[in-house]
């Protein structure tokens, strides 16, 4: 009866006035259900949150001390917080006392609110009566959600970094040990929690806000158990150790129930020796066990006991052991470090409808229940076939596969195919040097010089030796993929250079800081190359910690680098700029659209870029902010500028005016994406010309984000074209090819050539 007379009086704040919330003091253990609907917020911690929603909490103790209350000192807890919101200017900073520790009342949360989301057209009703009654915690939770989501248009609050965490805490204190992290708690005593699952959000490992009680006995799921003496040790994110009376038992992992301070175990079954072909946060496919489900919040646990995700386990390695219980796998413990000895390849770019199966020599197949002899022939498979029920499908011996595109490719190694939903993934594995020799002459012609090839094949192997421990490609059981998407693979498909290349190269990477070094390239640059975090950005944010070999720099241009747009575009409107890569066609081009076209255009980029990724489109707001949103109905484009370049020129932000709003699009590759250089329907074809081999027309992207803007404007000055003139082809971010060709006919050997574009690494036999 309680409980539904608080949520009575929170409901009240909302549609009405409301009856004073009481201040009762917390008991021993918190009961089930939301948390603080029979507390207030106080001023300090609406604060506090209302902070983290805008900096994290690194952001804010940088922040300078501008701010000063007779009744915060700089050493209270609350005291950054403060800081912080009256530096968003959602607190005032008058000079009179703050008073952290009183109750929020209802006129000053519609206030916040207010601030928060102008825009949020639900309101509370104040009254004489209730405008200075305190807000519930629980209640204020709700409305801080709401008003964040109304603010940008979302249905989370992902784009503020906040996320929600159902765990179970250990030990409360300053930093709070929780199950799966540590966690700091400014502003709460989290001891009336102990021993249980409460929801929680958090950002950057501080507790924004306290939600809910999940369970007052709690089940810890999935979690590495030790026994000693009369305890046992819930290895979580911290050790934790409880009284246990029962049966002795294995190291492993178990479900744990807490009760009273005391464990209750039980635990899952070990399977080891196990490789693992597949795996993702759904489901794993553990060798002669088959494909298993994961349970609800499985765990990995790294040599040492610490936490990794399930990435960790490699495709292709029996690095981990693995426990099983009520038929889903509850975790890993991983026994072993592996090397990248052997890769593994997604075939064809990706999942087929069909593939036909020829081998000159006979091949045959296996799927783990029989075993079918091709001795000529061929076979066509489709993912429908009963030869896929049991599993993973085996094919033995050199073959040709013919892809569903008509592209046909002849293999060596193990071949793999599996049916996914309802396709089929082949897989390709096969030795690391193997696999080099079926890459390098595909990403680099032969005629670039066996330097530039060396080059090349150090680069392309510390790519796949990365490649392999990133796992990226585990759901499909594959390290790397056959296109560009990785690095471009034709099976068995060499050339008597890039053998050479391979073999004077054996085992060697690229190193930096005794690791193997991120290494990428891409086919020409402009003059100037471009730092990782300045290209690649799935936020948007260009927050991301770069390596220190991937920068901007120079490639044998004379001259300093721009400083101004009228720079950039004088640099790229000259044709006979010196640098190593001037032998590319692609070293200087440019090309025209009429608004028109633009205008038609980026109605269809835009759309496809916000369906694919959000984040790297926005809408100017009528406050001046960007959110981000779908462009709709904008008319006819007006203007084009650069709002932000990154080093080497290549442009991070391009912003697009039109009759009725503005856009902005984030990332070199959206950007080249928008800028469609192909026709639709209005003008004639547009041309895309290049310093030589001729003009192109009908291709789906620019070549590169290194390029400036022109714009064109008749008489009244209203925009008739734009002229895009830029230079380079590719990314921009490590090894130019054409810039590793010229540098190999000045004599450099494929070492000082990789060390040139990779600044502060050395070339090292790895593997």
């Amino acid at each position: 009866m309680k409980r539904l007379l608080i949520w009575i009086v929170a409901l009240a704040f909302i549609l009405s006035g409301c009856t004073k919330v009481p201040r009762i003091e917390p008991t021993a253990q918190a009961p089930q259900g939301a948390i603080g609907d029979d507390i207030p917020i106080s001023r300090g911690q609406a604060a506090k949150m209302l902070a983290l929603a805008f900096y994290t909490p690194e952001e804010i103790e940088n922040l300078p001390d501008d701010v000063s209350f007779p009744d915060v000192a700089k050493e209270d807890w609350a005291y950054p917080y403060i800081n912080a919101a009256v530096e968003l200017e959602f607190f005032s900073g008058d000079g009179e006392g703050f008073r952290p520790d009183d109750d929020l009342v209802l006129w000053e949360a519609q206030i916040l609110m207010d601030r928060v989301a102008p825009d949020y057209e639900k309101r509370m009703v104040l009254t004489d009566d209730n405008r200075n009654m305190p807000v519930a915690y629980s209640l204020w939770t709700q409305l801080f959600e709401k008003a964040l989501m109304s603010r940008r248009g979302e249905d989370s609050l992902y784009s503020y970094g906040i996320e929600k965490e159902t765990q179970v805490l250990f030990t409360p204190g300053e930093e709070n040990l929780f199950d799966r992290g540590i966690y700091g708690g400014d502003g709460y005593d989290l001891s009336v929690y102990t021993d249980e699952k409460i929801s929680f959000w958090e950002k950057g490992g501080e507790i924004v806000g306290l939600l809910s009680v999940e369970e007052a006995t709690p089940v810890v799921e999935n979690i590495y158990c030790q026994k000693e003496g009369d305890q046992i040790i819930l290895k979580g994110a911290g050790d934790k150790g409880y009284a246990f009376e029962g049966m002795e038992f294995e190291d492993g992992l178990c479900n744990v129930t807490i009760e009273n301070g005391k464990a209750t175990v039980k635990e899952g079954t070990k399977v080891s020796g196990e490789v693992v072909k597949r795996v993702d946060e759904k489901k794993i496919y553990i060798g002669s066990l088959g494909e298993m489900q994961w349970a609800d919040d499985f765990r990995v646990y790294d040599q040492d006991l610490s936490a990794k995700s399930q990435n960790a386990l490699i495709c292709g390695t029996d690095l981990a052991d693995f426990y099983v219980l009520d038929g889903k796998v509850m975790g890993a413990v991983i026994q072993k470090d592996v090397v990248p000895e052997k890769i593994r390849v997604l075939l064809g770019g990706g999942l087929q409808k069909s593939i036909t199966i020829k081998g000159a020599e006979g091949f045959s197949l296996s799927n783990g229940v029989g075993e079918k002899d091709f001795t000529s022939g061929e076979a066509t498979l489709t993912a429908d076939l009963a030869w896929f029920d049991h599993g993973i499908v085996t094919v033995s011996g050199k073959v040709q596969l013919t892809f569903e595109d008509g592209v046909q490719r002849t293999y060596t190694g193990l071949i793999e195919m599996e049916r996914i939903e309802d396709k089929i993934a082949i897989i390709n594995e096969l030795d690391m040097e193997e696999y080099l020799l079926g890459v390098v002459p595909n990403e680099m012609p032969v005629s670039f010089g066996q330097s530039a090839l060396e080059a090349q094949a150090i680069c392309a192997r510390s790519y796949a030796y990365n490649q392999f421990y990133a796992n990226a490609y585990g759901k499909y059981g594959a390290h790397v993929t056959d296109t560009v998407a990785s690095q471009v693979f034709n099976g068995a498909d060499t050339a008597l250079e890039a053998q050479n290349a391979v073999s004077a190269t054996e085992g060697m990477c690229v190193v930096a800081e005794d690791r193997v070094a991120q290494t990428y390239f891409y086919s020409t640059s402009c003059g100037f190359g471009t730092k990782d975090t300045d290209v690649w950005s799935a936020d948007g944010t260009f927050s991301g910690k770069g390596k220190s070999y991937l920068k901007g720099q120079p490639y044998g241009v004379s001259q300093g680098m721009p400083a101004s747009e009228e720079e950039w575009l004088a640099f790229w409107q000259n044709w006979q700029m010196d640098g190593y890569d001037e032998d590319s066609s692609w070293y200087r081009w440019k090309v025209y659209f009429s608004a028109g076209q633009l205008t038609e255009i980026t109605e269809k980029t835009f759309s496809e870029l916000s369906a694919s990724n959000a984040a790297l489109i926005k809408v100017k707001q009528g406050d001046g902010s960007w959110k981000a949103e779908t462009p709709k109905e904008l008319g006819k484009l007006t203007g084009m500028k650069v709002a932000e370049r990154g080093e080497g020129g290549v442009i991070k932000i391009l912003e697009m005016d039109f009759e009725k709003g503005a856009v902005r699009v984030l990332t070199e590759n959206a950007i080249r994406k928008v800028l469609s250089p192909t026709k639709l329907t209005i003008g004639e074809n547009i041309n895309l010309q290049r310093i030589s081999g001729g003009t192109l027309t009908g291709q789906k992207m620019l070549p590169s984000a290194f390029f400036a803007v022109k714009e064109m404007k008749n008489d009244e000055e209203a925009l008739t074209g734009v002229a895009l003139y830029g230079g380079g082809c590719g990314h921009g971010v490590g090894l130019s090819q054409y810039g590793a060709k010229e540098l190999a006919a000045q004599g450099l050997s494929g070492a000082e050539i990789v060390e040139k574009y990779f600044p502060n690494t050395t070339v090292e036999k790895v593997m």
